[in-house]
């Protein structure tokens, strides 16, 4: 009889399962990957705001339009008409490929979707004892996707592995409902807070199967055993919460604009529903199930084995990240802008590790040109870096999966004085590292396209 000493299989009843044998050391230990819930803290997946998409984002020393209550409601009090605006995704593709995951065989997940990014409106109004101040309304849309997979990977790598089926579906999306006003202080400056509601969602139902062998027995001489091991697994993930963003917009001489924001968040609903049910049959080359008494391994004695876990959590994320957002522009010619923009992203903490969050900084830059005072070209690059859960969180180094992104936004359309109306791309490429096996970390990389089309109408 051939040797299966410590062939015995693990379940864990965490979020994030890994499944761990000796047997099967990459096929069931990659069954379900640690997860990282998908983007939750890829901050700069969709760009917000009909302008500041065309600069990469470098919008907090402008935030003149409605989405600067995204940015910097400080900003807000700089618009001098009521003002209607939107951006609609129409196109979103994103795909990671992870190296070597199967031997030498890449794994690649991607996802797509169209969804509304942004809508806005705006207005001054006049309230006793304040004065003429602006309010807006906006939802916001920055991060929004559909994955649909179906791996099929057969015979590679060798030892064993007969068949690997994977298929998962997983959407997830992240809104934010805002409510702010901003004063205007003198000509050039503004200042300004923001209250959102923010919403998180996150669905995954993944399939997947593993088939080994063959295995020979004593008590079945002179034939071929095979093992089918197959797992349906469905995690649920809410976040419902509030969070304030106050900003300040100002001028100096020479025409240099400065702007600083920051943001805190605090949860105050969550949840985290967890299935699984994992089942094991050993069946002979004709898929009859056969049942293995007499053997000394515990993990391959009878036909079937089935495990059913259920979890749920409503207490696991007790840090969000807060936000610094600071921004320069300037404009040396009438035609001409420049803007930049530096944010950083606290810490994330919890009790699983897929909220655990080491501190992030993400930069942009960007350029506008406008000709015969119509039409506008925008064009920028931007970063998006991956603040993905860490072993030490005061060590981004240690980061067990992640994706570090580096973006180019380019705009053109009619600049009008009723409003502008453009069309948008932008594209992102990252590289990192993933750890897809526990112990084995390989390369990986991604790329991110997305078309939008956008509109603001503005009203005297």
């Amino acid at each position: 009889m051939k040797s299966h000493k410590n062939e015995k299989i693990s379940f864990s009843k965490t979020p994030a399962l890994c499944l761990k044998t000796a047997w099967l050391p990459i096929f069931l230990q990659i069954l379900l990957p640690c997860r990282g819930n998908a983007d939750l803290f890829h901050y700069n997946n969709l760009l917000i705001g009909p302008r500041a998409i065309g600069l990469a984002g470098a919008f907090t020393a402008l935030s003149d339009d409605t989405s600067g209550l995204f940015y910097n409601p400080g900003g807000l009090a700089l618009q001098n008409s009521t003002e209607l605006s939107s951006s609609i995704n129409t196109f979103y593709l994103k795909k990671n490929t992870f190296e070597r995951v199967f031997g030498e065989k890449a794994f690649e997940e991607s996802a797509r979707g169209s969804v509304s990014s942004f809508f806005g409106f705006s207005k001054k109004i006049t309230p006793p004892l304040i004065g003429q101040i602006q309010v807006g309304l906006a939802f916001v849309n920055p991060d929004s996707a559909l994955s649909d997979e179906n791996a099929l990977i057969e015979n590679q790598p060798s030892p064993g592995v007969i068949r690997y089926h994977r298929a998962a579906n997983i959407r997830s999306g992240t809104s934010q409902l805002i409510l702010g006003l901003s004063k205007r202080i003198g000509k050039e400056s503004g200042l300004g807070c923001a209250a959102s509601y923010l919403d998180v969602d996150e669905l995954e139902q993944i399939y997947q199967d593993v088939v080994q062998g063959p295995f020979s027995f004593d008590e079945l001489p002179g034939t071929n055993v095979y093992s089918t091991l197959g797992q349906n697994v469905r995690m649920h993930l809410v976040l419902r919460g509030g969070a304030l963003r106050c900003g300040i917009r100002t001028t100096f001489e020479g025409g240099v604009r400065f702007g600083l924001a920051y943001q805190r968040a605090q949860m105050v609903y969550q949840k985290l529903d967890y299935d699984s049910e994992i089942n094991k049959v050993f069946t002979l080359a004709d898929g009859k199930v056969v049942n293995v008494e007499n053997t000394d391994n515990a993990s391959l004695k009878g036909q079937l084995l089935r495990s059913i876990n259920r979890s749920s959590s409503s207490n696991f994320l007790s840090q969000w990240p807060d936000e610094i957002r600071m921004g320069f522009a300037y404009q040396p010619w009438r035609a001409v802008l420049l803007s930049g923009d530096i944010v950083r992203h606290g810490l994330g903490d919890g009790s699983i590790s897929s909220v655990k969050r080491s501190e992030v900084f993400n930069y942009s830059a960007g350029a506008e040109f406008i000709l015969a005072n119509t039409i506008f070209l925008r064009t920028g690059g931007f970063t998006n870096r991956d603040a993905t859960a860490s072993r030490d969180l005061s060590s981004p180094n240690q980061r067990k999966e992640f994706i570090d992104y580096r973006g180019v936004s380019v705009s053109t359309g009619l600049r009008l004085r009723s409003g502008e109306y453009g069309i948008h791309y932008t594209e992102q490429r990252g590289m990192g590292m993933a750890e897809k096996v526990p112990g084995n970390r390989e390369p990986s990389n991604g790329r991110l396209q997305v078309i939008s089309i956008s509109a603001s109408q503005s009203f005297q």
